[in-house]
């Protein structure tokens, strides 16, 4: 086991702790590295670290036990307790925060797209603000998954709405108290003091480096805890002390979107399976931090790992402590080998073609020679009908359909539909005049500029400068750039006299946030109503 932490036991390095529960038991737990570099004090099995979105677990136990109290039920409409909320046209309910198919934009890119800096200050009232602003979802409520902080973020406000208590009071009244996590508390006030906490490190180019970490902002993150405290909190999870086994399996319940398709994210847990075994997990980071918190229900068997630096890739290391523990009784790691086919030119030419997974998101997919390739470069074997494999890499792709891409990767699928391939001319500085100009995002309250700059296209706003660039001839789409920036890319469009009126941005957790390009001073706000404020607790 120690010699899994060995890179974090130097002297003068942060480092991690890690907890090992079976059943009802705690069976390991140590701690490596230092909790505070500069005055050498290390970690320990009690040091307490921010655990950034392992914390939604927390907040999804907090909904589960309200509804058990007969306070409130997961098929609420969120506005119910939540009216700041925009009215979309269709319901958004709890549920849907829980398994994140509400299409709500997350607040931490909204945050950066409007200029904020992970080493700004971030309260919970400026995180409301960024969410209630939104007058237009990444996708149809119910459609699809889709991550995103800002659901935990009102589930914690539904949480104090209800219970008439702050959430931190909520929590240590109904949670943490009763299991005994003495250590553990949530950070509403960063300014507040807490003794033998561990400080956030990461790797500069200088070396090691302190990371500012200044967030009173809770649901989504703000869990403040030590493995002594998970351990406590995994063998609740096991045998409830706090809520009933009921209320832990509807916490472990996984969806369907409206089409059927399975949704893998529970209620604060991942489901999956490793070697074999059913798994819930979840893992976080923030700057300076790292977590992961990994279950075997079949198996009652939990890890926890915690560290104060970015170095480590928790996810894997409590994999590898769980070989450790369970390796004798968990299937063999295995090594799926797909044997090649051969399929003539013909059939291969139907699957040719330009899929979008995402707007900016697009795969081309292009047969050269009697093989198709993937983004002009990567060769694909078949090994069935509509089934191939990219060699040297764990990802399959499958055409189930004339106008469909399902790229299987080790953890989750990713679907693209067929676009129509179009040819779309170089970006030349004659047809950039065309884009150039002010744009307006009502959403972010901010301006965003297109300049043109010694012959190349540049986008600048509150995140800075970023070149704008143009996707190789297969990828292209007409009005279609894109960033190597937050900004991700960019969809222009035109109006009836094909003047360029706005764009959208989509960068996977913000999707087409619109831009309303300035011609005359401000123009007429679509949006029908300022976002209201609000006071996060009671």
């Amino acid at each position: 086991m120690n010699a899994l932490f060995k890179p974090w036991q130097t002297p003068g390095s942060p480092g991690c702790a890690v907890s090992v529960t079976k059943a009802q038991q705690l069976v390991f737990e140590s701690a490596y590295g230092n909790a505070v570099v500069t005055d050498h004090v290390p970690n320990t099995p009690s040091t307490t670290f921010h655990i950034a979105s392992v914390s939604k677990q927390f907040t999804a136990f907090a909904i589960y036990l309200l509804q058990a109290d007969g306070k409130l039920s997961i098929e609420d409409n969120v506005r119910k307790y939540v009216p700041e909320l925009h009215d979309f046209g269709r319901s958004i309910r709890i549920a849907d925060l829980l398994h994140h198919t509400s299409g709500l934009r997350d607040q931490w890119s909204l945050l950066a797209l409007a200029g904020r800096r992970l080493e700004d200050t971030i309260a919970q009232d400026d995180v409301l603000r960024a969410i209630f602003a939104q007058r237009e979802l990444n996708f149809p409520t119910g459609s699809r998954f889709g991550y995103s902080n800002s659901n935990y973020t009102l589930l914690a406000l539904v949480v104090e709405r209800v219970s008439g208590q702050s959430f931190a009071r909520f929590m240590a009244k109904r949670v943490f108290e009763p299991l005994g996590m003495t250590d553990t508390w949530i950070q509403d006030d960063f300014r507040v003091l807490h003794s033998g906490h561990a400080e956030p490190y990461g790797p500069g180019p200088g070396g090691l480096q302190h990371r500012s970490l200044p967030y009173s902002t809770y649901g989504a993150t703000g869990v403040q805890t030590s493995v002594e405290d998970m351990a406590r909190w995994a063998m609740n999870l096991d045998r409830p002390k706090v809520g009933t086994r009921g209320l832990v399996e509807a916490m472990k319940a996984t969806t369907r979107d409206d089409a059927g398709r399975a949704v893998n994210y529970a209620s604060g847990f991942e489901t999956a399976r490793y070697r074999g075994a059913a798994t819930i997990e979840h893992s976080g980071t923030d700057p300076g931090y790292v977590a992961d918190f990994l279950m075997f229900p079949a198996h009652r068997f939990a890890v926890t790992v915690l560290c104060n630096t970015e170095g480590p890739n928790p996810i894997e290391l409590a994999h590898a402590i769980a070989d450790i523990y369970l390796g004798g009784v968990l299937a063999p790691k295995t090594v799926v080998e797909h044997k090649p086919v051969v399929l003539d030119a013909k059939h291969l030419a139907s699957f040719a073609g330009t899929y979008q997974e995402e707007p900016g998101i697009l795969f081309a997919v292009t047969l050269r020679d009697g093989k198709l390739f993937m983004q002009d470069r990567d060769a694909l074997t078949a090994f069935g009908e509509r089934d191939f494999f990219l060699a040297n890499a764990p990802v399959t792709f499958g055409f189930p359909d004339g106008n469909t891409l399902v790229i299987h990767e080790p953890d989750h699928d990713r679907v693209a539909r067929r676009i129509p391939t179009v040819a779309v001319p170089d970006l030349t500085p004659a047809n950039m005049q065309d884009y150039a100009g002010a744009y307006y995002s009502p959403e972010l309250n901010a301006v965003y500029n297109v300049a043109i700059r010694e012959g190349a296209l540049w986008l600048s706003g509150p995140l800075g400068d970023a070149a704008v660039r143009q996707q190789a001839a297969p990828l292209r789409e007409p009005d279609a750039f894109y960033t190597e920036s937050l900004a991700g890319a960019l969809q222009f469009r035109r109006d009836d006299r094909q003047r360029v009126s706005e764009f959208a941005l989509s960068n996977g957790r913000v999707i087409g946030l619109r831009f309303v390009k300035l011609r005359d001073g401000l123009p007429e706000l679509v949006h029908d109503d300022a976002p209201p404020r609000v006071k996060a607790s009671p």
